[in-house]
């Protein structure tokens, strides 16, 4: 076997069933586990003898164990065997008890031979010699289990008797030391239990053990020490020995038949042996030995025949077989056994890669030619489930080559087994060698590097190199967002590959909601296998555009006519297309405004001449300012003056305060001191008036006089001097910002004030973000307090955020446009407030509820996702649920673990909002455990006799290495777990599977004492314990438990068969008691083939997945320090102690180092769940370690405590 656990009940071929299973417990049983890396397979040629036995009295019912052996009707002659002395002198021989007959009623057996045409009941003598006495006795049976109509007999009685008489008939059978003929190499079958030794010396440490009837190939045969040994090189790369001969003596081989003439023997009758004889299974004396029979034996024969040189009696055993034993050799020589098979041929695995490798086969030969090399390979996952028979293609060169597929082998990774088999000349199948291989996971290697290239104020280059993956690329995806807002302007970009391998995007922050600020760029591959693989990330900044705007004005060439305006030191950043010079006078508000294109002259300035008769003539103060037309189509705001034009400059009168005034020109008469007053009337030049007023206004010189209606009259008589115009208008006010938020903010105007009035308060705004793309020319609100106010949303500024001008302006009470001041302020990127926390409520065996409280997000909340999955099997059982909200705001949902292929241990909860712009947000994660199902009461209880628990539906009797029973606790087989085995039992086998009859139920104290005693004497406590219960500890004393076996008698181990049982066992009110992985609360090893009765309660305890100890919640494990199993204790918790050597399962993740030292680097690690054949234990460094042979042949340390 390639796999071992060695069975409890080394139950091997036997005939005869239910006796093969107890004498093989008492006889050949025991022994550790074969380490995984040997080359061991399982030989099933091995028969045994059948010899007739019988004790003195009637063999009867006992309360030891019970194993029930099937009865086949017959017709065929069936011989019964008379012996003095046991007929096996090894551990490949078992005894067993015929027990074949007529089902349908009750048999004595006696020494009678029935012919074949007899089909009466028969009897059979039996005797067993001892070393002083030799008694008979009848064998009587009787019917049970109606449905099957099989028998039960017990043998116990038997062993000691049949042990004794073996040990005798060893103890007569030493010789002269002599060397067993083996071949150099080949296939060899244990005899018997045998060490395995890293050196050919009887005092070498012990490795482990093998088993009769395990098979190995071995590659060289040595005589060291008072053995021969035959060696090969182990799995792990270990040169294994192990002694299979004593030198010293060893048993009688049988004697050939002395030769003679041609006997006369009657055609059929009673043969008494007078020599130890072959018994065969042909009349050729190269035909294999089955068996032997001894000096004394005898044997009733039904032929007599001449062959191959010798003369032969035959009979047809109880297993309906003819056998063939020589009695005389005749005159002519023997023939001689013809030479085996002698065969070679080597395995090189060549070309390993993660998806196969090919295996080469060379020095192939056969003495007996070769037709075809058979190579069937496996992985070591699962069995053999994925195994091919494959045939190797013979090359030019002599050699056969095969190329392995792992898809073929459901692309399972790991160990591989590689077997070699030849198909030779005459048909048969002959196993020369077989290897391993490991097939790596892929060692994936993905690179790329993003690069930044080109940034501007308008966006940058993504330029991606070094791209590969071990799946190949088929395109480089860049999702690309701005910080802003979230990823609502994510853009999922395929870059473009140039011509030197690397890939590149051009970014246009258009393309992004014009946002500046942070961009993420993040990388992607779509893999030749069509999976997107995450590589790489990096951030770049989009700066706003840092403008250098220059530009002076130069105001020349004043004169009351106009003015030149010469601007210098032009320049912007974004290029300039034109410029452009805005101007008009403080009179009528803008109503005189002139957009003037300036003229670039030749020494790069930009000139516009005014003429005061385009702006209506109007002197005073003028308005200028200045902008950029700029390359990309915006108007860039620069600077800006004022000037004064003067009236056409004259000399002041000097004339009286009253008096005649003769005018020297034509004058108008108005009715107010103001040129633009209505002209009444005029004077002409020469005509006098008489005034009483003079006074200045309106930039004149006025006489005023009332006139014989009454009215006042005034008339300019000349223009004053520029000294004397009026002092320009005074206007106050204050900008506050308030109530910033990244949505926008309030803008507050205090101290408002004109010498001219105020009619409204203009504020211009824009953001800094595209020039003044986005500017809005806003009235504020007057407030009660005379106060003004404007709330400003971005969201009418393109959702622009960073910095934004606020400008303010005054139509004043002449309607004049009035520049007052102006401040900046900044909007910042929102600072995202999500907020939610996850309780884990109502749990149980079978799921939890999920409670989300807290919850809220400054965008606001649509959906609360909740992705749910185990800790097993990585995310394979992901869900994304949907809670649902309830009437007081929470939101809740149920999780059934049902929904994650029933797993147990830990969950996690993730959380995301979609939030109300369709974003996901992540908010926050918690994990729980899903217990197994606690059920009834928590307390374990002790009634006198035996631990038990209250289950779901009924009282459990709980029995491990902590729970012991009285001795004197004996209740046999539980009648309704008994009727439940049956019918499980007999459905297996019904349906087919490699089940027999045969079993082992109830044992009491007494008989489990000398059972598990048995084990330690040949494999020591420690051993023997991780497979054997001691007396009072073993579940079969509670008579709820049986073990199964197949149909040629061993505990049952075959996949099908185990896989069903395992799966269905439940159906009938039973679970398979000890799982794999399970050791650490069951205490054992798996045991497929034992199965405890729990009833109704075993449906939840299979689906749980949990062993009896996790489900119920009881201690299990190890035995305490000290136990007395007559007085049943519960021992305290203590830390578990672990074998020398075996297989230990991790619990948690464990590093893997070179040396037992805790600062030792990790090389690798094992995750929980995982597990590791170790062949030594040992403290160092204030831990305990495991230790093993890694393949590379180097030692590997791990701490477990």
């Amino acid at each position: 076997m390639f796999d071992h656990k060695e069975q409890r009940f080394s139950i091997r071929k036997y005939s005869c069933g239910a006796a093969s299973v107890l004498i093989g417990c008492i006889l050949f049983m025991g022994g550790q586990a074969v380490s995984a890396d040997e080359q061991v397979t399982t030989d099933t040629s091995i028969e045994t003898s059948q010899v007739n036995t019988a004790a003195k009295n009637n063999i009867q019912n006992t309360t030891g164990s019970t194993a029930v052996a099937p009865q086949t009707a017959t017709t065929q002659k069936e011989t019964a065997v008379t012996t003095t002395a046991p007929t096996s002198s090894s551990a490949d021989k078992a005894v067993s008890v015929a027990t074949e007959t007529t089902p349908s009623q009750p048999t004595t057996v006696d020494a009678a031979t029935q012919t074949e045409d007899e089909t009466t009941n028969s009897s059979v003598d039996a005797t067993t010699d001892t070393a002083d006495s030799s008694t008979t006795a009848k064998v009587e049976k009787s019917p049970v289990e109606k449905e099957a109509r099989k028998e039960e007999i017990d043998v116990a009685k038997l062993m000691d008797k049949t042990q004794t008489a073996q040990q005798a008939r060893l103890a007569e059978s030493k010789v002269a030391q002599s060397v067993p003929s083996l071949p150099s190499q080949g296939y060899y079958t244990y005899t018997k239990r045998t060490e395995v030794k890293n050196e050919p010396k009887a005092s070498a440490a012990l490795q482990f053990y093998v088993n009769a009837g395990d098979r190995v190939y071995y590659d060289r045969v040595l005589v060291a020490d008072g053995y021969q040994w035959l060696s090969y090189r182990s799995y792990s790369g270990i040169r294994r020995y192990a002694a299979i001969n004593k030198l010293v003596t060893e048993p009688v081989q049988p004697a050939k038949p002395t030769p003679s003439s041609t006997g006369t023997l009657p055609s059929r009758g009673r043969y008494t042996f007078s020599e130890t004889a072959e018994v065969k299974n042909e009349a050729k004396w190269s035909a294999p030995t089955q068996f032997t029979f001894n000096r004394g034996d005898s044997v009733n024969y039904d032929k007599v025949l001449e062959n191959d040189g010798y003369q032969w009696i035959s009979y047809i055993s109880y297993s309906g077989m003819r056998r063939y034993a020589a009695v005389t050799k005749l005159a002519q020589p023997a023939p001689q056994r013809p030479a085996q098979s002698q065969v070679t041929g080597t395995i090189h695995i060549e070309n390993k890669t993660s998806q196969g490798f090919d295996v080469v086969v060379t020095n192939v030969n056969s003495t007996k030619g070769v037709k075809t090399v058979k190579l069937p390979i496996w992985s070591s996952q699962g069995g053999q489930d994925d195994i091919i028979w494959y045939d190797a293609t013979k090359q030019n060169d002599g050699t056969y080559k095969l190329s392995v597929d792992i898809r073929r082998h459901k692309n399972n990774y790991g160990d591989y087994n590689v077997h070699m088999y030849y198909v030779q000349s005459d048909g048969s199948l002959q196993g020369v060698t077989g290897t391993t291989t490991k097939v790596e996971e892929p060692k994936y290697s993905v690179t790329g590097t993003i690069r930044i290239e080109n940034k501007t104020s308008q966006g940058f280059d993504v330029v991606v190199t070094d791209v590969s993956s071990t799946k190949g690329v088929k395109t480089v995806k860049l999702p690309v967002w701005s910080s802003q807002g979230g990823q609502d302007d994510i853009i999922w970009y395929d870059a473009a590959k140039q011509i030197d391998g690397t890939y590149k995007l051009s970014v246009d922050i258009r393309r992004h909601k014009n946002n500046r600020g942070e961009y993420n760029i993040h990388m992607y591959y779509v893999q030749s296998d069509g999976s997107l693989q995450g590589v790489t990330g990096t951030t770049t900044k989009v700066e706003e555009p840092k403008y250098s705007v220059t530009g002076t004005i130069n105001i020349q060439n004043k004169t009351s006519q106009g003015f030149d305006v010469l601007i210098t030191n032009v320049s912007d950043s974004n290029g300039i297309s034109r410029v452009k010079v805005p101007i008009w006078t403080d009179k009528g508000g803008q109503d005189d405004i002139i957009w003037y294109d300036a003229t670039k002259q030749s020494d790069g300035n930009y000139k516009v001449s005014v003429n005061v008769d385009k702006h209506k003539g109007e002197r005073g103060t003028y308005n200028i300012h200045l902008y950029y037309i700029e390359s990309n189509g915006k108007v860039r705001g620069v600077s800006g003056t004022k000037t004064s034009v003067a009236e056409p400059s004259s000399a002041r009168e000097i004339i009286p305060s009253q008096g005649v005034y003769t005018f020297k020109k034509e004058v108008e008469v108005k009715n107010s001191p103001a040129m633009a007053a209505k002209t009444e009337f005029t004077f002409a030049k020469g005509e006098r008036i008489r005034y009483d007023k003079v006074l200045d206004a309106d930039h004149h010189q006025w006489i005023s006089y009332v006139s014989y209606s009454g009215t006042r009259r005034y008339i300019p008589i000349a223009t004053l001097t520029n000294e004397e115009t009026p002092k320009p208008v005074q206007v106050t006010g204050t900008i506050h910002i308030e109530n910033k938020t990244s949505q926008g903010f309030d803008v507050v105007v205090t101290n408002v004030s004109s010498t001219k009035g105020v009619k409204t308060v203009k504020l211009p705004i824009w953001s800094s973000q595209g020039g003044q793309d986005d500017i809005i020319w806003y009235d504020a609100a007057k407030q009660n307090d005379g106060t003004y106010k404007l709330s400003v949303d971005i969201r009418r500024h393109k959702n622009n955020r960073g910095e934004y001008n606020i400008h303010m302006y005054y139509v004043q009470s002449d309607s004049s446009l009035q520049g007052v001041t102006g401040t900046t302020t900044k909007v910042e990127e929102p600072k995202y407030s999500v907020t939610g926390t996850i309780h884990i409520e109502n749990k149980t065996s079978q799921g939890f509820d999920v409670v989300v409280t807290n919850v809220s997000s400054t965008k606001g909340v649509k959906t609360v996702k909740l992705p749910v999955w185990s800790s097993q099997g990585g995310q394979d059982d992901v869900i994304w649920y949907d809670a649902i909200k309830q009437t007081d705001g929470t939101y809740k949902l149920s999780v059934d673990i049902r929904r994650h292929k029933n797993n147990r241990g830990e969950y996690n909860i993730h959380m995301y909002y979609v939030q109300s712009d369709g974003s996901l947000q992540g908010v926050t994660g918690t994990t729980t455990k899903v217990e197994g199902p606690q059920t009834g009461a928590k307390e374990v209880q002790y009634n006198g006799s035996y631990y038990f628990i209250q289950g779901k539906y009924d009282e459990i009797v709980v029995a491990n290495k902590k729970h012991p029973m009285a001795a004197n606790y004996n209740p046999g087989e539980n009648p309704t777990a008994k009727a439940a085995f049956l019918r499980l039992r007999n459905d297996m086998i019904a349906q087919g599977y490699n089940v027999g009859y045969a079993y082992s139920g109830f044992r009491s104290y007494d008989y489990q004492k000398v059972l598990y005693q048995n084990y330690v004497n040949k494999d020591g406590q420690a051993a023997a314990d991780r497979y054997s219960a001691r007396p009072g500890y073993s579940e079969h004393q509670t008579g709820l438990v049986f073990d199964l076996t197949d149909k040629a008698g061993n505990l049952l181990e075959d996949t099908a068969a185990s896989n069903w049982l395992k799966n269905n066992a439940y159906r009938y009110g039973f679970v398979v008691r000890y799982q794999p992985g399970k050791e650490a609360s069951t205490g054992y090893m798996p045991e497929a083939w034992h199965i405890r009765y729990i009833g109704k309660e075993a449906d939840e305890v299979y689906h749980s997945g949990l062993s009896l100890e996790e489900y119920y919640g009881f201690e299990g494990g190890d035995y305490a320090s000290s136990v007395t199993p007559s007085k049943p204790t519960t021992p305290s918790p203590q830390t578990p102690s672990i074998p020398a050597q075996g297989v230990y399962r991790f619990t948690k993740r464990s590093s893997i180092k070179a040396e037992a030292r805790m600062s030792a680097p990790e090389l690798a690690y094992y995750d929980a769940g995982q597990s590791v054949t170790y062949d030594k234990v040992l403290n160092a460094d204030g831990a305990t370690w495991i230790s093993y042979i890694a393949f590379s042949g180097k030692r590997r340390y791990i701490a477990i405590a």
